[in-house]
């Protein structure tokens, strides 16, 4: 039986709440940096309202994206889940609809 929850579509803020728990994989240090920038894109997010914050908002992405390459660069285990955070990544940042 499917769940009605099931058949929504993925709001922004579900996406951050997976990206967070997902960054609960990363190594410590990456983890801590991921949490602060995901904390400061979804505040940014919620503002958002003219363009000049789109640039904000890529650099924040960008930084998530790098972050996540070098936790799966150093981490030994969970590259499984660091891999998931990085495809989640891309489809927030489709959901966002940002575009360079």
């Amino acid at each position: 039986m499917s769940n009605a929850a099931d058949d929504q579509p993925q709001t922004v803020q579900d996406r951050l709440a997976s990206l967070r728990h997902l960054a609960q994989a990363f190594p410590k240090e990456q983890r801590e940096d991921v949490l602060l920038e995901l904390d400061d894109l979804s505040s940014d997010l919620q503002a958002n309202t003219d363009g000049s914050s789109i640039q904000t908002l890529h650099q924040r992405l960008k930084r998530l994206a790098a972050i996540a390459m070098m936790a799966r660069m150093f981490a030994s285990n969970n590259q499984q889940a660091i891999e998931e955070f990085a495809n989640h990544l891309v489809e927030l940042t489709n959901a966002t609809k940002i575009e360079k």
